[in-house]
């Protein structure tokens, strides 16, 4: 139980249940393709039906969000404003922004979204966090922390997940985390440290009242593909498939050893949400359903879309 509901949690933080509140987590990507794939430009029939496969598995994943009915979304993206070092909390009320699909600039393919976005709880969260001794801190734009008047700007990394929840925006609130610009080289030496940040985040957010999700923000390999802008990597196939049987399995060397061997040339954005994530899961008590909706590169980087949530809900 723990996706969107992160926003309200830290109001309360000492409020301890005997039910877990953490309701979901769900790994979703962000490339265009999944928004529409009707614009996505290949003659490949084999791709395009993968990025059909690929859209219709992130309409369910955000029909199971809207179902858990979440007070709070918590997303990780990779492609967020970014410190060097820190993991950063984006505080402000609201977010804004747009996302366009792949082969369709804004405009016309323009997909915009708000959100409302949870100060009081991000500021609970991460002030938690820095006590734990983690490597946190928020970030305000354009007016006084935490009651700016002009939205956060959000792009693809955080707008095309919560797209597909649109359905729970209206009464779930959201907390974002921007993953630090050292994931670009350093993704692998920070793996203590985010399964670290996932277990501390865990028990952080077990502890409210309000139903919280998690959301990852990730694409997998970008080096499918020789005519990509990352060229072509053996690592790449290998790599999205070691994170598929992570889902599947719930093994956490399947993505800490096996897919963390190829990811320095596999080239994911995604992995070190993924790597959080395994913490976070395995600091619960709960036993967790798993499940891999999809696992494609359609083009010329992979994306997958999982589920977990508690056995017991």
């Amino acid at each position: 139980m723990f996706s969107i509901i992160v926003i309200f949690v830290f109001g309360s933080f000492l409020v301890s249940q005997a039910e877990s509140v953490f309701v979901g987590a769900f790994v979703m990507p962000h490339g265009g393709i999944a928004l529409d794939p009707r614009y996505f430009n290949t003659t490949n029939a084999t791709a395009k039906a993968q990025a059909w496969m690929v859209h219709d598995a992130a309409v369910q994943v955000g029909k199971q969000i809207q179902d858990l009915k979440p007070d709070i979304i918590v997303l990780s993206t990779p492609h967020g404003i970014a410190s060097p070092e820190d993991f950063v909390f984006y505080l402000s009320p609201k977010g804004a922004g747009f996302s366009d699909t792949d082969n369709c600039a804004c405009l016309p393919c323009c997909y915009n979204l708000s959100v409302v976005m949870d100060t009081k709880g991000t500021k609970s969260l991460v002030s938690t966090l820095k006590f734990e001794k983690e490597n946190v801190s928020y970030l305000s734009a354009f007016g006084p922390p935490g009651s700016e008047d002009v939205p956060f700007p959000l792009r693809w990394g955080e707008v095309v997940p919560l797209y597909f929840t649109k359905g729970t925006l209206s009464y779930s609130k959201v907390i974002v985390l921007s993953q630090p610009s050292r994931r670009y080289t350093d993704s692998v030496q920070m793996i203590p440290e985010l399964t670290h940040l996932g277990k501390n985040m865990f028990k952080i957010l077990d502890l409210q009242t309000d139903r919280a999700v998690m959301i990852i923000s990730a694409d997998l390999a970008h080096t499918h593909l020789k005519s990509g802008p990352y060229g072509f990597s053996t690592a790449a196939e290998p790599f999205d498939k070691a994170c598929g049987a992570w889902v599947t399995t719930q093994d956490s060397d399947k993505l800490l050893v096996e897919a963390a061997s190829y990811v320095n040339k596999a080239l994911s954005c995604g992995f070190t949400g993924l790597a959080m994530l395994d913490g976070m899961l395995k600091a619960s008590p709960n036993h967790w359903h798993s499940r891999l909706y999809a696992n494609f590169h359609p083009s010329y980087y992979g994306m997958m879309l999982a589920s977990f949530v508690p056995l017991t809900q």
